[in-house]
């Protein structure tokens, strides 16, 4: 039914495979600098983005300091898949890093460290454990008609966030210490997009906050598939 195209994390790349397998009929194909086969693209009918290394700061004006660690191959090879994904009009999801890199690509900028400059903590409680809190949704926003809830609870093992959002995206959900913890597109974008901080993917599924981002994935990329605008766009741009 669909073909999912996920960028390249590496060990974790299971998770991602097993989540995104829910959706009846799936395949997915593991997109990453070293294979350079962002070529694949074009036969996928949506993107994941996934969780990693920090996006390198150079990228969104600011500078590194002793909490960063970057992987700038990463970074040019998803900035490549989110402007080809945007040009063929296929859904980006951006999960945890997913959602700082497109907001990046979108001209946005990035907290480099929530604990130092804001004295926030998202990050894991020890190596897999994630720490949880307490996210509010927009009541309006596409992720909140999928989750069903303007409230609940989220995993969370970050140190960065989005600080400025980029252009084209707006808020769909806020933890109660202000961090944003969702973006979705405008109508003016291409590609309709969904980026959360947390990982669904390390959820219980039954968490609306799991399977609802699943959702709504899945519907975009179905809307698409009976667009009779959306098979032009793609015969026009492959």
């Amino acid at each position: 039914m669909f073909k999912i195209a996920l960028s390249d994390c590496g060990k974790k790349n299971k998770n991602y495979e097993k989540f995104v397998s829910r959706i009846p009929g799936s395949s997915t194909v593991i997109l990453s600098a070293g294979r350079g086969n962002d070529g694949e693209l074009k036969s996928c009918d949506g993107l994941v983005l996934t969780g990693g290394k920090d996006v390198a700061p150079e990228l969104f004006g600011d500078w590194a300091d002793e909490t960063v660690e970057v992987d700038s191959e990463r970074d040019g090879f998803e900035f490549k898949l989110i402007e080809k994904s945007m040009k063929l009009g296929l859904p980006i999801l951006g999960i945890c890093r997913g959602i700082q890199v497109v907001n990046v690509y979108l001209g946005g900028t990035l907290i480099l460290d929530l604990q130092k400059y804001h004295a926030r903590k998202h990050d894991e409680v020890k190596e897999d454990v994630d720490r949880t809190h307490t996210i509010k949704v927009v009541p309006s926003s596409k992720l909140g008609k999928f989750v069903g809830r303007e409230s609940g609870t989220v995993n969370s093992a970050h140190h960065q966030a989005v600080e400025r959002i980029g252009k084209g995206l707006k808020l769909a959900a806020r933890a109660e210490d202000g961090t944003v913890e969702a973006l979705e597109g405008d109508e003016e974008l291409t590609s309709k997009i969904v980026l959360v901080q947390w990982h669904p993917e390390r959820m219980d599924f039954e968490n609306p906050f799991a399977h609802g981002v699943l959702d709504l994935f899945a519907r975009q990329m179905e809307d698409n598939q009976h667009s009779e605008k959306y098979a032009q766009w793609r015969s026009n741009n492959e």
